[in-house]
């Protein structure tokens, strides 16, 4: 039993080392206008976080421009 006890706490001490930042986020996107009047964009992603693909569908992503929808 002791053998497991271990265990759960190597796991829980492995856990609470990670940085939550690391976890989840986005980075930020630059948005140029171009002579013709077209837009280019920075690549762009957002990154969830092995746990939130747990409940994916709870996940909504807006996208806003200058604070506009």
């Amino acid at each position: 039993m002791n053998y497991f006890g271990k265990i759960i706490s190597n796991i829980s001490q492995a856990y609470s080392e990670l940085n939550p930042a690391t976890l989840t986020g986005a980075i930020d996107v630059i948005v140029v206008e171009q002579e013709d009047g077209t837009y280019l964009t920075s690549p762009f992603h957002v990154r969830f976080g092995k746990m939130g693909v747990l409940r994916s569908r709870e996940k909504i992503v807006d996208i806003e421009i200058n604070d506009e929808p």
